[in-house]
């Protein structure tokens, strides 16, 4: 029955590990090339740009034309009127109300800009947990192999009455364990595969996805100050804000011109006298809206008040870039180093540790525990530098997030 269970898990992992691989297999940037393709948050956020940039729009249009037409009757004499009313943009501030919206239009841009990247970053988080469970489950995998192997030869020797039955036992009580510990794996794996399907377009088969590449794959750079720098110049967030201030920039320039005095004109037809003899002619009124009680002062006082908010967030955003990048960088090479380290003091020397194992068990020399003992440390050291090279990309892509592109040489 055990020999059976093993062969049916072991069927099972291989069917979820090659079936999807004929199936959908993505690397990192398929994985979020279809993200952008296929995720309706994206479109989402470009659509809120395009409805911004329509209601801006209207900012910038001139005020339309009123059409009236008057009757005046006094005894025989009646007068008609037929006049076409325009305010004049003589305060210059239509320009300035274009410019302004052009600027929370590049805003609102950067600002989804920012959160595409932040999505995008937890794709990628998805992408290496999906990556690590697989790694995971192959590394138990081969560890059941191994352990069956020894079980086999343990039974091979107890039939022929060379061999002890605690110890053929004993093995076996270690391949349970590890057999759970895939079953775990695997559950992981699912859970790992279905986190990452959310990303794609609803309906996605997560049971058909499969992450290709290595844990650890890109170097990182090695100067902090350069990454500050350019995170400053690339994080959308920051550009946002800079755009921001910009923008309340020019619309308290445009409130200022309220101050100016505005104009309009009336121009058009008039037919007066009595009905047997009328004549026509035209009309012309010119207007001036004069500033003397609402000059503006409110307008003006909203944009620096927003102006003021604006470079308080830019300089506190500034703070936290600074802060963010030199911790992530800290995180992403110190966890490279480490892992680079462990797989050359633990791994390489836990696989020689096992061979040498093996062979003082042949010889007498070592007994069962001692022997099963050097496998657990062999696996779990494999298992120690998955998770510390899975660490490593995590602080890597985090390291990415705060810079607002690749921290790559």
């Amino acid at each position: 029955m055990r020999e059976w269970r093993f062969a049916v898990l072991l069927a099972g992992v291989w069917g979820a590990s090659v079936t999807p691989a004929a199936g959908q297999t993505l690397t990192e940037e398929q994985a979020l090339e279809r993200m952008r393709a296929e995720h309706p948050h994206l479109a989402a956020l470009r659509l809120g740009v395009g409805e911004l940039e329509a209601d801006m729009r209207e900012r910038r249009l001139l005020a339309n034309p009123t059409l009236s037409y008057t009757r005046e009757d006094a005894g025989p004499v009646t007068d008609d009127f037929l006049l076409v009313s325009q305010e004049l943009p003589v305060r210059g501030r239509i320009g300035l109300l274009d410019q302004a919206s052009r600027q929370a239009v590049t805003a609102a841009d950067a600002r989804a800009d920012a959160s595409t990247l932040a999505f995008e970053t937890r794709l990628r988080q998805a992408f290496t947990a999906l990556l690590l469970a697989q790694e995971r489950t192959r590394v138990i995998e081969s560890g059941v192999s191994e352990l069956q192997r020894v079980v086999d030869v343990l039974r091979a020797r107890e039939r022929e009455g060379e061999g002890s039955r605690f110890d053929r036992l004993r093995a076996e009580r270690e391949v349970a364990d590890t057999e759970t510990d895939l079953e775990a794996a695997e559950i992981e794996r699912l859970g790992a595969q279905a986190r990452l399907a959310a990303f794609f377009a609803p309906g996605t088969d997560s049971s058909r996805l499969r992450a290709a590449g290595a844990l650890l794959e890109h170097p990182i750079r090695t100067d902090p100050d350069s990454l500050v720098e350019l995170a400053l110049t690339g994080r959308a967030d920051y550009r946002a804000l800079e755009l921001s201030a910009a923008q309340w920039r020019t619309e308290q320039r445009a409130a200022e011109r309220l101050r100016y005095p505005g104009a309009a004109v009336n121009a058009g037809l008039k037919r007066t006298g009595v009905a047997a003899a009328r004549e026509s002619g035209y009309a012309v009124t010119a207007t001036m809206v004069v500033p003397l009680f609402n000059r503006g002062q409110a307008q003006v006082a909203r944009a620096a008040a927003a102006r003021a908010r604006v470079d308080a967030e830019r300089q506190a955003l500034r703070g936290t870039i600074e802060s963010e990048v030199r911790a992530a960088h800290v995180a992403a090479v110190r966890y490279r180093a480490l892992a680079d380290r462990y797989r050359a003091t633990s791994v390489e020397p836990a696989a020689e540790l096992a061979a040498i194992a093996d062979a003082a068990y042949e010889e007498g020399e070592y007994g069962i525990l001692e022997l099963l003992d050097a496998h657990r440390v062999t696996l779990g050291a494999q298992l120690r530098l998955l998770e510390l090279s899975a660490a490593a990309r995590r602080a890597g892509v985090e390291l990415d997030r705060v810079i607002g592109g690749p921290a790559r040489p």
